[in-house]
């Protein structure tokens, strides 16, 4: 029987899970969220609760990134981490990072533009964040430490060959694109739980009783109707819709049908988070990551609550024998002769030919001799094959940097051209002022047409069920709107259109009040310029 313990740390918070693997059973043993202040004490309260002291613990990396490098499908395996490392170190060098400050990790998956080349998913992380993410477990058996956004399709069931989204709210967002059963892509959206659990803090002062708040906010929909005691459905809202509209422009850029949209990390605490995305994907379906291996007849708890941890016990299974043992930062580089289901093979051995041990005669001499210099040519040709395919290699990625500089260069060309020609204009508007030849009556005159446009734009971003009470122009470009609704939901929504949809800028609103079922909020904004 194996174990592991998983934990997911986030900025704040941790997620633990302790699982057990009996042959093909798999069980959660013990599981649960923690948030901390002194994040080696409360690991090892953990580590002693869960009985854990000697058992193999698996954790996250954090602060990492993801590039993607093309590479030549016939290249050897060593070959391969040399044109990697190559394509790493410039794309370090365009960032203005020093290579050695990094650990990277990559795995190889189709290329499904170019049938000669292969996808190399490359995750970095400086070596600094790696080694503050394992020194408080000093003593303890790591087992694997791992990304998080590709570790969390351990929860799948991925011989089924389906093509699926798996989007992590937890401080960030990660978006984990599947398909034909293998990780595709990850893409990491910077909003995610942790603004939101800040935002309420600032009032409830407990982060713990910001995350119940959480776990007890409820979205409104068309099913469901209006909910009681949704009092920070403006703050949730915001976050949450950015998220939804990331996905939607991933999913719309994948060529293949996605089957579905799974939904996990701490962002799922929020009710109605999965039914709020169904209304934007109507033709994909969406629901929560439950992990395969759980059946309901045997689960002890509300299944939710094995879902809350689910970061924790992805983590976990990287213990016993699944995921991808290339993105292990604590295995030494070099990885396995199958990376992610592409068998990888090297220069073939050549056998040496059997020799009859009595005399020879001269012809089977001269036919040894013949073998022989065969056999030498052909490791020369060998040899010299392998040179000029990296020579070649050197000078394709060579290429490649010469024409991304060139390309960066264009575009700086173009923009200075843009400031010149806009400073030009500034200064020539200036000048004309002083001459008296224009009239210094425009920002009224601007003024005067903005706002009509002003109000024809918010005619139209207005919801149905908000009702306008005053709009007022206090000071310069200021706009102060009074609206009312029933809905907390729709005054948090018409709150992000003005923003989203560039009506005003640096929009804030007033602490919202009740007078009988009208929710009343007040809503500020500047003009844009």
């Amino acid at each position: 029987m194996q174990s592991c313990l998983g934990i997911y740390i986030d900025n704040s918070m941790i997620k633990y899970s302790k699982i057990t693997k009996d042959k093909e059973n798999i069980k959660i043993e013990a599981s649960g969220v923690r948030f901390y202040q002194d994040l080696a004490v409360t690991l090892d309260q953990i580590i002693k609760e869960t009985n854990s002291q000697k058992l193999p613990i698996s954790i996250n990396i954090s602060g990492e990134e993801y590039d993607y490098i093309d590479v030549f499908a016939l290249l050897t395996k060593s070959d391969i981490k040399k044109s990697i490392d190559i394509e790493f170190e410039m794309l370090c060098n365009e960032r203005g990072f020093e290579k050695n400050l990094y650990e990277n990790r990559y795995f190889l998956s189709v290329n499904r533009n170019n049938p000669d080349k292969m996808r190399a998913l490359n995750v970095s992380v400086m070596k600094n964040n790696l080694l503050d993410r394992v020194k408080p477990f000093d003593g303890c058996k790591i087992a694997s430490v791992t990304p998080i956004s590709t570790s969390i399709a351990n929860l799948l069931d991925l011989n089924s060959k389906t093509n699926a989204i798996i989007v992590n709210i937890e401080d960030v967002t990660t978006v984990t694109t599947i398909l034909d059963g293998v990780i595709d892509e990850v893409k990491k959206i910077d909003d995610g739980m942790k603004d939101v659990l800040e935002q309420i803090n600032e009032s409830e002062n407990s982060l713990a009783k910001s995350y119940e708040i959480c776990k007890n906010t409820t979205i409104s929909t068309q099913d469901t109707g209006v909910s009681d005691g949704n009092e920070y459905l403006d703050i949730v809202m915001p976050t949450i819709y950015k998220i939804v509209n990331e996905v939607k422009k991933i999913e719309e850029g994948i060529p293949e049908k996605i089957d579905a949209i799974y939904l996990t990390g701490s962002g799922i605490a929020v009710n109605n988070v999965d039914l709020y995305f169904q209304n934007y994907f109507e033709n994909i379906h969406c629901e929560m990551l439950r992990p395969s291996f759980l059946k309901s007849t045997s689960l002890k708890v509300p299944i939710k609550e094995y879902i809350e941890v689910n970061s924790a016990t992805a983590l976990a299974l990287e213990g016993v024998g699944k995921g991808i043992d290339d993105l292990n930062f604590k295995v030494t580089s070099g990885g396995t002769k199958n990376i992610a289901g592409i068998e990888i093979t090297g220069i073939p051995e050549f056998k040496k030919p059997e020799i009859n041990k009595e005399k020879l005669d001269n012809k089977e001499k001269l036919l040894v001799r013949i073998l022989v210099t065969i056999l030498i040519f052909a490791i020369g040709y060998g040899v010299l094959s392998n040179i000029v395919t990296k020579d070649f290699v050197k000078a394709e990625n060579k290429i490649m940097t010469e024409e991304k500089v060139a390309d960066e260069s264009l575009k700086e060309i173009e923009n200075d051209k843009k400031d010149v020609e806009a400073s030009s204009a500034s200064y020539e508007h200036r000048y004309n002022k002083l001459l008296g030849i224009e009239d210094n009556s425009d920002s009224s005159n601007v003024m005067k047409d903005a706002i009509p446009i002003f109000l024809q734009q918010v005619m139209y971003s207005v919801p149905s069920e908000v009702m306008l009470v005053s709009i007022e122009n206090t000071t310069g470009n200021t706009m102060s709107i009074v609206a009312k609704s029933e809905d907390y939901e729709q005054l948090g929504l018409f709150k992000v259109m003005l923003y989203s949809d560039g009506i005003l800028t640096d929009v804030t609103s007033t602490s919202s009040y009740k007078e009988d079922k009208e929710i009343y909020v007040t809503i500020m904004g500047n003009l844009p310029e």
